[in-house]
């Protein structure tokens, strides 16, 4: 594309914005919205770091190659309560790469100036902003994807470029299996923008295909293998394919297909038509990258299950890019590079207020997060398991296999998929408990069994076990469903207690059942894991006793 002469950047300048953009990335380290997805994918790269096998010790319905690699950066951070935060600073280097691949991207297809601008312009998109921050498999593998495509886009044929383009999208595939819908988009997209090409115009060589084909199979290949080596090839067939098959269906699914097909047809029809009329000698690839990406969201918007931020990561970059790159051919901008800038910098601008409308970097996100991962690693000790929904707890096991994300509740609410939370519970001795996103059944048994740590922000929903003894008798009766060791207390102090008839005492090894609780009060009291009140939890529910109360008591 040409341009009106563009004043070349200075050496400062373009580095001066890259480094801000750095500084800001820091900034909002603990301010991007905090996602259920990142405690559970840093649950299963915890898993590695302890020898788990994935998919089988440890269920995943990803490739293993994000966890596999970010194991290595959690085995440096160990177990501490802002591990989420120093996990997502790994992030930047995908964030680095993506807007890499888009400024190459850029380069070639139109000027320095322009491709640097699109770049920033994407960098400061506040959905991609924001969820490129978060630690998600997603970052990863739009990175991977938007690499894979910088590889090829406006460079000349050759087969290595194809060969390491295929390798990046490989990779890709073994991060997320939505790399399939990608690949056939782009190939569909590929194929009309050739097909639309005058006869005789050059197209991509067998060679630089069958290339392409082989770097692609390459990653995916040595998983398999390696899985099969293992024993695990039909755990993770489950975990990446029959888990995430069924379990979600869009709501008015064939009109929201009929309007797909339109839209798509559509916009089909508009590329073919501009190519022809176009009849360029090369490739037309800013038409193929905004086709691929349109109908990737059409796919995301209009047939896909469940729509989430993150699927969109991998296709705003193109379009902003193709987007940009239209825009600047307009007359009134076409023959003023003072014009593009001046442009470029003003919805910079707009972008950075948005980000500053919806997530402010002075909000911590994060500090609810922290707050609770600090309970359980101060209450729990390693290999002790922890039900949460996802692996939120991160450093500990969990007594239940799957978790609970959108698509296993809505099995669970169907009863396509076993509600046996209580008996795993039960059978693990599971102590801690995070109260979020239970079954109904699930639920009662932890309110029955379970007693609140605290209700300051952080702590609300982490419960552990214990039950609470109502005042007006000094023998009373309690139904243990899990077994343990137990303390009984007034919300002070430990009360001294006879149980099942054994001689009294503070502390005891208690089984499941029924026991009999003879104690020398009749005031609330509670019945409670004997390590949370070592480490220093007290019952803030209790009400204290009355004068009357504690003055017998005294005379006792």
């Amino acid at each position: 594309m040409s341009f009106a002469k563009e004043k070349t950047f200075t050496v400062r300048w373009p580095w001066l914005a890259l480094a801000l953009l750095a500084v800001l990335r820091l900034a909002w380290l603990n301010a991007y919205p905090l996602n259920s997805d990142e405690a559970q994918h840093a649950h299963v790269a915890w898993g590695w770091t302890q020898g788990l096998r994935l998919y089988r010790d440890v269920f995943d319905n990803h490739g293993p190659l994000f966890s596999g690699l970010h194991s290595l950066v959690l085995n440096l951070i160990g177990e501490r309560a802002d591990a989420l935060t120093w996990l997502r600073l790994s992030m930047q280097a995908w964030f680095a790469l993506a807007l890499f691949a888009v400024w190459r991207m850029g380069r070639r297809l139109y000027t320095p100036n322009l491709a640097f601008y699109a770049m920033l312009i994407v960098a400061f998109v506040p959905r991609f902003f924001l969820v490129s921050g978060q630690f998600r498999t997603d970052d990863m593998w739009m990175a991977l994807w938007l690499a894979a495509l910088a590889m090829v886009v406006g460079a000349p044929p050759r087969a290595w470029r194809w060969f390491v383009a295929g390798l990046l999208t490989g990779a890709a595939l073994s991060v997320s299996q939505k790399t399939m819908v990608l690949l056939g988009v782009a190939a569909f997209a590929g194929l009309v923008v050739s097909l639309a090409r005058p006869p005789g115009k050059r197209a991509p060589r067998a060679r630089s295909i069958l290339c392409g084909i082989a770097g692609l199979l390459l990653v995916p290949a040595l998983f398999a293998l390696w899985l099969a080596w293992r024993g695990d090839l039909g755990p993770a067939w489950y975990g990446l394919v029959g888990y995430n098959v069924g379990g979600a269906r869009k709501a008015y699914a064939l009109p929201k297909l009929a309007v797909f097909l339109l839209l798509s047809g559509v916009c089909v029809r508009l590329a073919y038509g501009h190519v022809r009329r176009v009849a360029r000698e090369v490739f037309d690839w800013p038409v193929f990258l905004a086709l691929q990406a349109g109908l990737f969201l059409f796919l995301v918007w209009f047939v896909w299950p469940l729509i989430t931020a993150q699927d969109f990561l991998p296709a705003i970059p193109p379009l902003v890019l193709v987007l940009a790159g239209a825009i600047a051919r307009l007359p009134w901008l076409r023959e003023s590079a003072m014009r593009r800038r001046a442009l470029g910098k003003a919805v910079i601008g707009l972008e950075l207020a948005a980000l500053l409308l919806t997530a402010p970097p002075w909000l911590d996100r994060l500090a609810p997060q922290r707050t609770e991962l600090a309970a359980v690693l101060h209450y729990t000790d390693p290999g002790e398991t922890v039900m949460d929904p996802k692996g939120d707890a991160i450093f500990r096991p969990r007594p239940y296999f799957p978790v609970i994300e959108s698509m296993a509740m809505i099995r669970l609410r169907r009863g396509h998929m076993a509600d046996t939370i209580a008996e795993g519970m039960q059978r693990e001795r599971t102590m801690l408990v995070l109260r979020r996103r239970l079954p109904p059944a699930s639920d009662e048994f932890v309110q029955r069994n379970y007693l609140p740590v605290s209700d300051q922000p952080g702590q609300a929903e982490v419960w552990m076990a214990g039950q609470y003894l109502p005042p007006g008798q000094r023998t009373r009766s309690v139904d243990l469903a899990l077994a343990g060791e137990y303390v009984l207390s007034d919300g002070r102090n430990l009360v001294p207690a006879s149980i099942d008839g054994a001689a009294s005492d503070r502390q005891w090894t208690l089984g499941v059942g029924r026991h009999s609780i003879d104690a020398a009060t009749d005031r609330a009291l509670v019945l409670v894991w004997r390590r949370a009140w070592e480490r220093g939890w007290r019952p803030a529910a209790l009400p204290p006793p009355t004068e009357e109360e504690a003055g017998a008591d005294a005379c006792q």
